[in-house]
């Protein structure tokens, strides 16, 4: 009897497997259906499933789901589908975690991946709260094959606003996107108990691994790359108030028809009808993650702990420092640009929740922002740096006060300074520096005037872009000019020593004396002469102490400068000669610079007959007579420039010198 009763169960579970497969052979599948969904029938076989459930998978579930029977037998498949969500409930639970897993991450199709996503959500809801690290896992595996899903190469290069109107009709963003609202219907039941049991009532918050906080690093990482690289709101050219919805119409979705209409409309309910199904999603992950935080700027708080003192990781125990008592500050579960994400649609996407604490000064806002903002235009993709452009903006929208110098004592100024430039200066796409040239006077202005000084100066003396150099001398004029208007006593930053070393060591200085290539510092020459111009005029009173360095101007700068004009305009007339005579060499390192530039301009806009050997194409006569008219032109406007600067120079002197025997 004993034998008996030992071996029933396991023969009543190879029964039960062979009837769902004599039943799906003969393609009975209300049969199958009335076998789970009849309360007397599965009352007879739920005793037998826990021993049948994993053959049932790997006889069955597994090699039926596939792409083929998708297409071949939608019957079939989806009443396999059917099947494999109750396998999960009965099967092993570690051993079908671990299958579960590895189907996702290899998933062929979103058909596949939200098949194994559906019997993910049972085992996940199995788990309960005493492995935390399982649901990590399993959570893991959802992230990789997100970021694994292939995706047109301009998102990584940026896009115009004519492609952003057409982005979630692309075949790709379509499925990427379709994969989202899958994973956003499979962790909502999870949610909810979470929301639900896993009530911490202490004052201090538990960082360690738990459910809540795996669930909360899962959400906030689906907000990285790639979803990161479908920020409409990133459109140059398309700048709507922040949180304004964009009205876009995609194609229909390539889902099966019950997905289609849930998952759609799930997310018109939650988001609204004029919104982007990018949005919607966007909206979805921050909201939920927001709800587990229940004080979203909590982990703004550690940004500053996460950029300023990276965490050691112990070799042999093969963890992070202090990873047991805050997750929080490890890379792998919080990536920095996922998080920078986070707050960009927190803050600039208007998704804060009402609920949100109002204590935080904003000073304590903007220099934990400003390591996000660092960390976006780190990254190479466009779209990204022009988020952290807008977070840079609204982080200095908010300022109630002039920032203090102390605050430049934090490394993240320079680090920020320097990334923002090189974009400013040096971004292929044109909208990006055009954000970043007015980024960048946003937050110099941002600071009091001693701060302002100090951040100039530095910018001054390190930057190498012509442009952002001029642009920067004149801001310091317009500065000066300002509070010069104001009639009041000018601050020490603008008069005496620190003006003197200002105009002599940063804006009016020949790099290289007279052989400076003057075209190529054109910008910065420019703005200098158009200070002395300023200066001589507007301070007539030597308020600033201009008529002080004058001498020093003269002698460091405008002599050397009519010299290097006079020799320039010289030396490329009489190369312009050579070259109508025919007898131009290529020995002119000067001139050979120019043609270079010349012919990797035409290589670049595709007028080299498209050989892409990497050499550069022969340059012809009129192309050379082109640079140098070019060459000579800018060269005699610098030329005007300065004559009238000196005209300007002699006049008010003789101006100041009448006023001061006046007196």
């Amino acid at each position: 009897m004993d034998v008996e009763m030992e071996t029933e169960p396991v023969t009543e579970a190879e029964n039960l497997l062979s009837l769902i497969k004599r039943m799906l052979h003969e393609r009975d599948f209300d049969g199958i259906k009335m076998l789970f969904q009849s309360p007397a029938v599965f009352a007879e076989i739920e005793p037998h499933m826990p021993a049948a459930a994993l053959d049932m998978y790997t006889e069955i579930c597994a090699p039926t789901l596939t792409d083929e029977t998708n297409v071949d037998d939608t019957q079939l498949f989806d009443c396999v589908n059917e099947l494999l969500k109750i396998v999960a409930k009965y099967a092993p639970l570690h051993q079908f975690m671990l299958e579960l897993m590895e189907k996702i991450e290899e998933s062929s199709s979103i058909a596949i991946f939200s098949a194994y996503l559906r019997a993910l959500q049972v085992v996940l809801l199995r788990q309960g709260q005493s492995k935390p690290q399982a649901i990590e896992w399993c959570l893991a595996s959802v992230v990789t094959r997100v970021r694994e899903l292939p995706l047109p190469q301009y998102l990584s290069e940026g896009y115009d606003e004519q492609q952003a109107h057409l982005l979630e009709q692309d075949k790709q963003i379509e499925e990427m996107l379709a994969h989202y609202i899958t994973i956003d219907l499979c962790y909502e039941p999870l949610l909810k108990v979470v929301l639900e049991q896993d009530c911490n009532t202490s004052v201090f918050r538990d960082c360690s691994l738990n459910r809540r906080n795996a669930l909360i690093c899962f959400l906030i990482q689906l907000l990285g790359k790639p979803l990161a690289l479908l920020e409409l709101s990133n459109v140059p050219k398309r700048l709507l108030e922040p949180g304004q919805a964009h009205i876009c119409t995609p194609s229909p979705w390539r889902l099966r028809p019950e997905l289609t209409q849930q998952s759609y409309l799930q997310a018109r309910a939650k988001a609204g009808k004029t919104q982007s199904y990018v949005q919607q999603v966007l909206h979805t992950l921050v909201t939920d993650a927001s709800r587990l935080l229940r004080d979203p700027y909590y982990l703004l708080c550690l940004v500053e702990q996460r950029a300023r003192w990276k965490r050691r990781l112990d070799a042999e125990k093969g963890v992070y420092e202090m990873s047991s008592h805050n997750i929080f500050l490890i890379d792998e579960k919080l990536p920095l640009p996922a998080l920078a994400m986070y707050y960009h649609a927190l803050l600039v996407g208007q998704l804060l929740p009402k609920s949100a604490p109002k204590v935080y000064a904003p000073l304590h806002l903007f220099e934990s922002c400003l390591y996000l903002v660092s960390v976006l235009l780190e990254q190479p993709e466009p779209p990204m740096q022009h988020c952290g452009l807008r977070l840079n903006d609204y982080a200095l929208s908010i300022l109630t006060e002039p920032v203090p110098q102390r605050s430049l004592d934090l490394e993240v100024h320079k680090r920020y300074c320097e990334v923002l430039c090189k974009i400013t200066g040096y971004s292929s796409q044109e909208s990006l520096r055009q954000l970043g040239l007015q980024v960048l006077h946003h937050y110099i202005l941002a600071f009091e005037d001693t701060a302002k000084y100090f951040i100039l100066k530095n910018l001054l003396e390190t930057v190498q872009h012509d442009g952002i150099l001029g642009y920067l001398a004149g801001m310091y004029k317009d500065l000066a000019a300002a509070q010069m208007e104001l009639k009041v006593p000018l601050s020490e930053v603008y008069s005496g020593v620190q003006f003197r070393s200002m105009v002599l060591r940063c804006v009016c200085v020949l790099p290289q004396d007279v052989k400076s290539d003057l075209l190529m510092h054109s910008v910065t020459i420019s703005n200098a002469l158009n200070m002395v111009r300023y200066f001589a005029m507007a301070d007539l009173g030597n308020r600033t102490g201009f008529w002080d360095v004058l001498p020093e101007i003269e002698q460091r700068f405008l002599e050397p400068l009519g010299k290097a004009l006079n020799f320039s305009l010289a030396h490329y007339k009489a190369y312009r000669e050579r070259v109508l005579n025919g007898q131009s060499s290529s020995d002119d390192e000067l001139m050979q610079k120019q043609l270079n530039m010349l012919a990797v301009n035409i290589t670049n806009s595709g007028m080299d007959g498209g050989e892409g050997d990497g050499h550069l194409p022969d340059i012809g006569r009129e192309e050379k007579l082109e640079v140098l008219a070019g060459s000579i032109t800018g060269l005699e406007s610098l030329r005007v420039l300065y004559l009238l600067t000196s005209d300007n120079v002699e006049q008010s002197s003789i101006k100041r010198k009448k006023m001061i025997q006046s007196d």
